[in-house]
């Protein structure tokens, strides 16, 4: 099978100061609470968390987590943007990699975070669907977490500017 690609592009306006969506995105153990999506978790096993760093994660269901991955920190400018490299397994199986930007802005009703992940599915069209879906999630997920509970804390949209 030939790899598939796509560019992916999503934002989200979140209802905080860019200080604290950053820091909310930078640290890894409230990284870990907001990106998986529901009923799956993301466990961290090493995460150097600046240009040139790397990490290693594991996820999907709680009682397996059975994709594996690897994280190259290309650059990262404090409350601007980081960029960096996705690459997931299962087992031994290469499924996908991506070059993936965050970045950060002031808006009016707080913060703009936009996600573009340029990605390469080696398993088929679905690995990009769910690289989409996991990415409006994470988005949604990090402004409700923000917002705290019972509160809305973000609107996503799609690189169109359409809800997601």
């Amino acid at each position: 099978m030939n790899p598939t690609t796509d560019t992916i592009r999503l934002s989200a306006e979140i209802t905080r100061p860019r200080g604290g969506v950053w820091a909310a995105f930078v640290d890894t153990e409230a990284r870990q609470q907001w990106s998986a999506p529901a009923g799956e978790r993301l466990i961290y096993d090493r995460d150097d968390f600046r240009t040139g760093g790397s990490a290693e994660y594991r996820c999907g269901s709680p009682e397996s987590l059975e994709f594996s991955a690897a994280v190259d920190y290309i650059h990262v400018e404090e409350e601007e943007f980081a960029v960096h490299t996705d690459t997931v397994w299962h087992g031994n199986e290469l499924l996908a990699t991506g070059m993936i930007t965050w970045s950060f802005a002031d808006v009016p009703a707080g913060t703009s975070v936009t996600i573009v992940n340029q990605v390469v599915s080696f398993v088929g069209a679905d690995m990009i669907d769910g690289s989409r879906k996991g990415h409006r999630i994470a988005l949604e997920q990090l402004g409700a977490f923000l917002a705290g509970p019972g509160q809305v804390g973000s609107s996503a949209t799609d690189g169109d500017g359409r809800p997601t």
